[in-house]
């Protein structure tokens, strides 16, 4: 069997603004 190396790529990225950046929703823990 060939296998194929495959090599994932994950960042995470912590925004220092007061809303999520696709709604604006409150940016706090637990929030929706």
């Amino acid at each position: 069997m060939d296998y194929e190396a495959v090599i994932g790529l994950e960042t995470h990225v912590q925004l220092k603004t007061k809303s999520k950046m696709w709604c604006g929703c409150a940016n706090e823990f637990g929030a929706p």
